[in-house]
């Protein structure tokens, strides 16, 4: 009777993780059917302070640099400024020669949030008349047009956007491939479908801009290895969206290495664990205060990477115990190669699907479209791992390694 319950208990949990899963799923096929979201052409042009985190990055400094002082936008409505985090190359030299602002920090840094904190910190106090704040990676080169999209974006209603992120090296090997459909998987089948539904994408890291009214009172304060995800939750909590521009492009380089891809898989799962631990009852909170469908949808978002690794792990779980019990017949075979093999072809689905429905000429090689599913369960492997044994400290990934395309 025991072991009756258990199963039954392995597959109500397989159940609710695919409840999550499916979820995604519908708002993606609804999303699709609506066109995209355009906002209208602003006059009013917002005076943007570009913020460049950076460790080491003499490499690619000047390339963030470089691109956003090229920019169409009116150059007296927009600075760069590179915030110098505890470097000891030439780093900052190379900023200053390409054209920006450095800002060079030498107190202790525990990630990424640590550094924007200081950063936004201090440009409140020097720069009160920036009315919009993006934040770019040292590795990043944005489009002529990005700052324009994102300043119609901020003048039509939105407080907190994000780009359309492109990989400068989407060819290089398999693992930036995997990478690559991944991003245009964010971009074309969360955050531009939800956008298009008036639900709230996702902060990827990088690209993004918001209004610096925004944290005029509180600042920024974000404690997690995933900042970008945390501020998403924060502003999703406090009633606001962030707001997908389509046409806000900008490329940054994708790891091309296993134990890279690892550590940065690593920091990403450990850090949604941290954010389900810390903002989980404050976001049910305020959906039991403000029921609405946006609200609902935000964190459902964010554990549908986790939904997946439980579903896998609760499918192994319950097929080994059938086999030690001696119950494993043919329906428990077909129900532990079914669910991984509908995952599979779900993953060739998605990938196929972003790649085809992007418009970025940067595209991944067939092997990495073919051999994606693999992608996703490495991160499973990730979701699952960190939960046990989570990553402690920040660690950055080394960029200028593979020639742009």
């Amino acid at each position: 009777m025991i072991e009756f319950y258990l199963l039954i208990a392995f597959d109500i949990l397989c159940l609710f993780c695919s409840a999550i899963f499916f979820w995604s799923t519908f708002i993606v096929l609804i999303g699709l059917v609506k066109p995209m979201h355009r906002y209208a052409r602003a006059e009013r042009k917002l005076k943007f302070v570009v913020l460049v985190c950076a460790r080491n990055e003499e490499r690619v400094i000047k390339l963030p640099v470089k691109s956003v002082l090229m920019s169409k936008y009116p150059t007296n409505l927009r600075e760069v400024i590179v915030l110098a985090d505890n470097c000891t190359d030439r780093t900052a030299e190379r900023a200053r020669e390409a054209g920006a602002t450095v800002w060079e920090k030498t107190t202790p840094s525990h990630g990424k949030g640590d550094v924007l904190e200081w950063g936004i910190n201090r440009l409140q106090a020097e720069r009160p008349d920036a009315e919009a704040i993006a934040v770019f990676d040292a590795d990043n080169s944005c489009g002529d047009n990005w700052f324009d999209a994102v300043n119609d974006a901020l003048n039509d209603g939105e407080s907190v956007v994000t780009g359309r992120r492109g990989s400068s090296n989407a060819r290089a090997n398999t693992i930036s491939g995997w990478y690559t459909i991944y991003w245009l998987m964010m971009n074309e089948l969360s955050n531009r479908v939800r956008t298009n539904l008036g639900l709230s994408g996702k902060l990827t890291g990088t690209g993004f801009a918001f209004l610096t009214s925004l944290i005029k009172e509180s600042g920024w304060s974000t404690h997690t290895l995933v900042e970008d995800v945390e501020f998403t939750v924060q502003t999703n909590i406090r009633g606001g969206r962030v707001g997908y521009v389509a046409d806000a492009d900008y490329i940054d380089e994708q790891p091309v290495d296993f134990l890279h891809s690892w550590r940065q898989l690593r920091r990403w799962t450990t850090g949604g664990w941290q954010i389900v631990h810390g903002y989980f009852f404050p976001w049910l909170r305020q959906l039991m205060k403000t029921p609405s469908i946006r609200l609902f949808d935000s964190f459902f978002a964010i554990m549908t990477g986790m939904s997946v690794a439980f579903i896998l792990l609760f499918n192994v779980a319950g097929f080994v115990w059938r086999l030690c019990r001696d119950h494993a017949d043919q329906g428990a075979f077909a129900l532990f190669f079914g669910v991984f093999g509908f995952l599979f072809i779900m993953g060739w689905f998605t990938a196929i699907a972003a790649v085809a429905l992007s418009p970025d000429k940067r595209r991944p090689s067939w092997k990495a479209i073919v051999t994606y599913p693999f992608f996703s369960l490495i991160l499973s492997a990730a979701v699952l791992y960190t939960r046990l044994f989570p990553t402690r400290t920040w660690k950055p990934i080394p960029h200028g390694t593979t020639e742009a395309e």
